[in-house]
């Protein structure tokens, strides 16, 4: 399993623009080996705010 410090900035980029594009968090988590609950930290702000979603 990876953790959230584990994660590049342009992975979490590309998660945040996964998510703003509307794709389910257990396909993100699958693909980046982190549980559901470490998308929702990433989209609601809990972590790596500092990031914006990738273009």
């Amino acid at each position: 399993m990876t953790t959230l410090r584990e994660l590049t900035p342009s992975q979490v980029a590309a998660i945040k623009a996964r998510i703003n594009r509307g794709e389910k968090y257990s396909e993100i988590a699958a693909d980046y080996r982190l549980n559901q609950g470490r998308i929702a930290d990433i989209k609601f702000g809990r972590a790596y705010s500092e990031i914006k979603p990738a273009e």
